[in-house]
């Protein structure tokens, strides 16, 4: 196999890039001196050895473009057609994750609050109508230690309760008050009665 010979004119070109204004439809004949195929050469008879390039007038330049776009815009539906539908199927699943995640939040929360309910004693049975249960009424907190720190005050507060029973110390007391009085209150008594009319 021969290996092909490069000249010191190769190098001295430099590579050879396709010019900016290259369309890949275009063909493009590089001559032997190097320089791009011109126009087809003095107007010689055409159907020659094929050497030379074809010319493409604007309208078949634009035929070609055009065509090139159908192709990539068929492509393009082939491939991504079906976009519409993956994406509802992916807002769907963003939702029905979210959902999850707000259900599973909500139950490690109701299990906290059972848990900690057990622990201090605070009941979990709802009322007769549907009303929330005294551990769903202290317990609010967000996390362990705020719910431990209500269910502790709670606690604290009922065995304060039953150590000293339910009784307020100063209600339902009657005073005792001296039988003698001063005659300033005299006067003010006698005012009052004769105003009213009252003996009392």
């Amino acid at each position: 196999m021969s290996t092909p010979t490069l000249s010191s004119d190769t190098f001295a070109r430099g590579p050879q890039f396709a010019p900016s204004y290259h369309r890949p439809w275009f063909r493009y004949v590089v001559t032997p001196d190097g320089g791009d195929g011109g126009d087809g050469g003095d107007g010689g008879d055409k159907g020659g050895d094929g050497d030379e390039g074809k010319t493409f007038t604007q309208e078949d330049v634009n035929k070609l473009v055009s065509k090139a776009r159908a192709d990539e815009r068929r492509k393009a539906t082939e491939r991504f057609g079906d976009y519409d539908e993956v994406k509802g199927k992916a807002t769907t699943l963003e939702q029905r994750v979210s959902e999850l995640e707000t259900t599973l939040t909500t139950t490690a929360a109701n299990a906290l609050r059972a848990e900690i309910a057990a622990e201090y004693g605070i009941s979990t049975k709802k009322g007769e109508n549907g009303e929330p249960s005294d551990a769903e009424v202290i317990l609010t907190g967000a996390d362990q230690a705020a719910m431990t720190a209500q269910a502790k005050l709670f606690a604290g507060a009922a065995a304060d309760r039953k150590k000293h029973g339910n009784v307020a110390p100063k209600e339902g007391g009657t005073k005792t008050t001296s039988t003698k009085t001063s005659p300033k209150d005299d006067a003010k008594r006698e005012w009052l009665r004769d105003l009213t009319g009252n003996d009392a």
